[in-house]
C-alpha cells in the first residue's frame, strides 16, 4: 500500500470523547468518579441505605454529603463491588 502524499491535510476530523459512565442505584445515579469518594453504607431501614460522601474540595478540605438509596444493603454493596 502506497502512503499518502500529504498526509495531514489540515482537514479537521471528529474525535470521539469519552461520556461519563454512571452507576444506578435504585432511584440514584451516581458518577463512577463519585464512587471513589464513597466514605461509609449504613443500612437505616431493610429497604433503604444511606450512602455517606466525602467529596474533596480545594485548599486540603471536604464536603459531606448522604444520600438515601432505597435499595436493600445487600444489593447496593454488591453493585458497588462491580466498580
Amino acid at each position: 500500500m502506497k502512503p499518502r502524499k500529504y498526509p495531514y491535510s489540515g482537514r479537521q476530523r471528529l474525535v470521539r470523547k469519552e461520556m461519563p459512565r454512571f452507576v444506578k442505584l435504585g432511584s440514584v445515579a451516581l458518577c463512577k468518579k463519585m464512587i471513589d469518594s464513597i466514605e461509609g453504607i449504613r443500612s437505616e431501614n431493610s429497604y433503604i441505605t444511606v450512602l455517606i460522601l466525602k467529596i474533596p474540595k480545594p485548599f486540603l478540605s471536604y464536603e459531606e454529603k448522604t444520600i438515601k438509596v432505597r435499595l436493600p444493603f445487600d444489593e447496593v454493596v454488591s453493585i458497588l463491588n462491580q466498580y
